[in-house]
């Protein structure tokens, strides 16, 4: 394998949700905290949650005091936290916490839902567009043409339970990025949702965020589920 395409698999992807990029100076943030952000969030992904100022230095060709210029407005403006977590060892080590900065995008995009939802007729339903936008992508990641009962079962999300499209798509890239082809794996995982209040994109990716943290406070991603896929969010009710 050429070398270059080894070290590109083995550095692996940072995932940013587009609901940030679109709406980042609504937050207050400025391009360089945008990319000191980026910087830091590429390595959390790589397990360092408390990533070396030469290293952000590097990696964003700013200058130390740069970096801590921009790490202060980010704690001043209310975007980031800097938290004190214990290992299972009993010992002590920073993260950076991004965790307000998802709160203010959740509370953003609601908001902009909410004048668009203001706006239109309460029982007005999904596009026609959409639903068929949600179809050819469960086909597509399936594999194969749903069945006439598995049909039924998204027209139900959609109709009966009053599902978003797009969480339905989010529930779908959940249960691939767990290797599960299932309709009642991607059910479990909007029940869970909307037990825990989750109802918009923002919602989703902020509590990705925070169960980041959670793994990161536990020191290392638990070995205890190698055998079997983790259900998004919480534990299914048997």
């Amino acid at each position: 394998m050429d070398k270059f395409a080894k070290s590109l698999l083995q550095s692996g992807n940072t995932t940013i949700s587009n609901i940030l990029l679109k709406n980042y100076p609504k937050l207050g943030m400025n391009s360089d905290q945008l990319v000191l952000y980026l910087q830091i969030k590429r390595s959390i992904d790589m397990g360092s949650y408390f990533p070396d100022i030469n290293e952000l230095t590097d990696s964003t060709g700013m200058s130390s005091a740069k970096i801590y210029q921009i790490l202060h407005e980010l704690i001043q403006n209310k975007l980031m936290k800097i938290k004190t977590l214990t290992d299972k060892r009993g010992q002590s080590f920073d993260i950076y916490d991004f965790s307000l900065m998802y709160d203010k995008l959740s509370e953003l995009n609601q908001n902009i839902e909410d004048e668009h939802f203001d706006n239109k007729d309460v029982n007005v339903e999904p596009k026609e567009s959409d639903r068929k936008e949600t179809f050819n992508k469960i086909e597509s990641e399936f594999g194969r043409p749903l069945s006439p009962i598995e049909i039924e079962t998204i027209n139900q999300w959609i109709n009966d339970d009053h599902y978003d499209t797009k969480m339905i798509q989010l529930a779908l890239r959940e249960s691939v990025l767990n290797q599960v082809y299932s309709l009642k794996y991607i059910d479990r995982i909007l029940v869970n949702w909307e037990k825990a209040n989750i109802k918009t994109p923002a919602d989703v990716e902020k509590n990705r965020h925070e169960r980041e943290i959670r793994r990161n406070k536990n020191n290392n991603v638990s070995t205890n589920n190698n055998d079997k896929p983790e259900i998004p969010i919480f534990k299914i009710d048997k």
